[in-house]
């Protein structure tokens, strides 16, 4: 398949882009809502730290794009590992991100944590399909 690379590429980092927006954007509305800072400051922060904490998930979803397509997995199955494997690695680095920036307290650190984990679900279903016609069972020889 002609500029495969790219399409995967492209694909893992809209997942990733969508991700991090929704994640500010809902952070954001929660942060404003109990008073902890301006939306100003708040996106700013968002963007920045949503970025660099989800950039190693972004990746491992790539290089699950990239070897189930090179072995032809199946759509669904690509999606189901995407997906668990998401999950997983937002909880590690939501944990991160508590303790590394400090989060006040074991509820606004849940709560914040939810938010990422609901824009990594929300992303990933947006590109459902895409990511489902990459495996081989859908491919056409």
């Amino acid at each position: 398949m002609k500029y495969a690379f790219l399409k995967q590429l492209l694909l893992a980092i809209a997942i990733w882009f969508w991700a991090v927006i929704l994640n500010t954007i809902l952070g954001t509305i929660y942060l404003v809502a109990i008073n902890f800072d301006t939306a100003g400051n708040l996106l700013e922060c968002g963007i920045f730290y949503g970025a660099i904490f989800s950039f190693p998930i972004m990746i491992t979803i790539l290089i699950i794009i990239i070897t189930y397509t090179a072995n032809n997995k199946k759509g669904a199955r690509l999606f189901n590992t995407v997906f668990i494997t998401s999950i997983v690695l937002t909880v590690i680095a939501s944990v991160l991100f508590w303790k590394l920036v400090y989060v006040r307290g074991i509820v606004m650190g849940l709560v914040l944590m939810c938010i990422a984990i609901v824009s990594g679900i929300i992303s990933l279903m947006t590109f459902y399909k895409r990511l489902v016609q990459l495996g081989g069972d859908f491919r056409i020889a």
